[in-house]
């Protein structure tokens, strides 16, 4: 009777072992789907597009996951993006392969006046009230962010097509440039407007180059961040990387993700 009683408690033991077991491997299986689900919802709603600027050939500007450094998932309280807005005028004949941005080679340009800088005819100036270009230019610097969506805007239809290219580099050297080719969406109506759905960093060696800017023409760039980085805020013992939500301008495409 005395084994019998141990024999019990060990099955008893076992029993309660199995138990703890099926909830944690239950709780295991809850945070699978729910990691599932929030996959699709940020497949469904997502900031980028499958084809940013993120290859394996330029990781040296970007990190393992575009949601910042961690790997945590996009909040739900995400503040919605802003975008930093330059406006590029050109007042004489067209200009071809011209730079925007290039923070570290162009912050000391003696083209600079009052904020804004001036190359030959085409002047570079900040969209954004009581922040000049050259200002941005420092914060680029220090704070490197990526973008996840870029709004173009200007009177002319045909401005709107000409190719961008983000060319970035590393302090060893390596160079990289990727296109940026520009598509109509056939739903839209709009004629002065086009969105790209490209993701790429921004820092101090970044600069987005326009193919060509036609004669006496004027062209916005809208810059949406998707995260941004600020060591500052670890000050306060808080995360330097931010995140931000789509700003919602764009349609969303539904991407079916098996499994």
């Amino acid at each position: 009777m005395k084994f019998k009683s141990k024999l019990t408690s060990v099955e008893l033991r076992q029993q309660a072992i199995k138990k703890t077991l099926t909830i944690k491997l239950k709780k295991m299986k809850n945070n699978v789907r729910k990691y599932l689900r929030d996959a699709q919802g940020r497949a469904n709603e997502g900031f980028v597009n499958a084809d940013g600027f993120f290859d394996d050939d330029l990781s040296f500007t970007a990190g393992d996951d575009f949601m910042g450094a961690n790997g945590d998932s996009m909040p739900a309280a995400a503040p919605t993006s802003q975008p930093y807005i330059i406006q590029i005028a050109n007042t004489g004949g067209a200009v071809s392969s011209f730079d925007v941005l290039g923070s570290y080679e162009y912050i000391n340009n003696a083209g600079f006046a009052a904020g804004s800088l001036t190359i030959g005819n085409v002047t570079i100036s900040s969209a954004v009230p009581n922040v000049t270009y050259q200002q941005m230019l420092y914060q680029f610097m220090n704070n490197p962010f990526s973008v996840g969506l870029t709004y173009i805007q200007s009177a002319s239809s045909t401005q709107l097509l000409e190719t961008l290219s983000v060319q970035t580099k590393d302090a060893n050297g390596n160079l990289a440039q990727k296109p940026l080719v520009p598509t109509v969406d056939p739903y839209q109506q709009q004629t002065t407007v086009l969105a790209m759905r490209y993701g790429y960093r921004i820092d101090g060696y970044t600069k987005v180059i326009i193919n060509q800017i036609l004669a006496s023409t004027t062209v916005k760039l809208y810059m949406y961040p998707a995260d941004n980085i600020n060591l500052a805020r670890g000050l306060s013992g808080r995360a330097v990387s931010k995140d931000y939500s789509s700003p919602g301008i764009v349609r969303s495409q539904t991407v079916k993700i098996a499994g």
